[in-house]
């Protein structure tokens, strides 16, 4: 009856109802939609469903007939189809716009009067973009690597140079190359490891503030191990890297220049 005299009613979920802060049992009672109002004459349970990108169905949900939604707004209406394996993508579509032309009585030489979106050309789509914005974010993060390693290389240098006499004093008193180059190179691999803990702790700080945005959803967000471990990998690796010439240069002095140096 509801649907042949399009009537403004409605059906909720407790979740609306709960919002609304309405009675337990408000069948009867009115609330506006869109600054009409419409009456309820049932509660329906929450149903959960996965959106095209993971994302959970909402559950505030508001349900009215369609001639009413139709007089009142006449809204945009699709249709969402799947087929039994995706090998069948392009057979399913042929079928449905066979079916769809057919129902709309369309001659052999007219033009679709609907439009057909596949979810595999908008994924397609999509890791285009992702691509390119990962090979964009890849050379700033490559050029980022670069001027800090370039950064380390320098400090380093700066504290061969520094501590010129204290190295001949260690290698006059019988410390060998490799260890004066160890010491180096370890102090390089520090001096990154701590730049990545900073980096990580920044991160991880910034997804603790995107999770607390309220309605955004994002409250599942969070840094895997995995890249918390890539992260360190990398910085240790342009320690190694950018830390390998100036220790080979502390390895390499001579110990009597080394203690004649001022």
């Amino acid at each position: 009856m509801d649907e042949e005299n399009g009537w403004q009613v409605c059906l909720i979920t407790p979740r609306v109802r709960d919002q609304l802060r309405l009675e337990q049992d408000c069948i009867g009672k009115r609330i506006i939609v869109d600054r009409r109002s419409f009456r309820i004459v049932g509660i329906v349970e929450n149903r959960v469903e996965s959106g095209m990108f993971g994302q959970m169905g909402s559950t505030e949900e508001v349900f009215i007939p369609f001639p009413t939604a139709w007089r009142l707004w006449e809204p945009w209406i699709y249709a969402v189809a799947c087929c039994r394996s995706p090998d069948l993508s392009a057979e399913a579509q042929a079928e449905l716009r066979f079916f769809l032309r057919q129902s709309r009585r369309l001659e052999p030489g007219d033009p679709d009067t609907f439009r057909m979106d596949v979810i595999e050309e908008i994924l397609k789509g999509f890791n285009k973009i992702a691509k390119g914005v990962t090979a964009v974010a890849g050379g700033v993060v490559g050029i980022s690597l670069l001027v800090g390693g370039v950064g380390i290389m320098n400090i380093m240098l700066v504290s061969v140079s520094e501590r010129t006499r204290e190295i001949g004093l260690r290698k006059a008193v019988g410390a060998r190359p490799s260890a004066i180059l160890l010491q180096f190179l370890v102090e390089a691999v520090v001096l990154c490891l701590f730049g990545g803990f900073m980096g990580t702790a920044i991160g991880q700080g910034l997804t603790s503030l995107i999770a607390k945005i309220p309605g955004a959803r994002l409250d599942m967000a969070y840094i895997p191990l995995w890249a918390i471990g890539l992260s360190f990998g990398f910085a240790g690796l342009v320690g190694v890297f950018f830390g390998m010439f100036p220790a080979i240069k502390a390895a390499r002095l001579d110990p009597i220049e080394a203690l004649r140096h001022e």
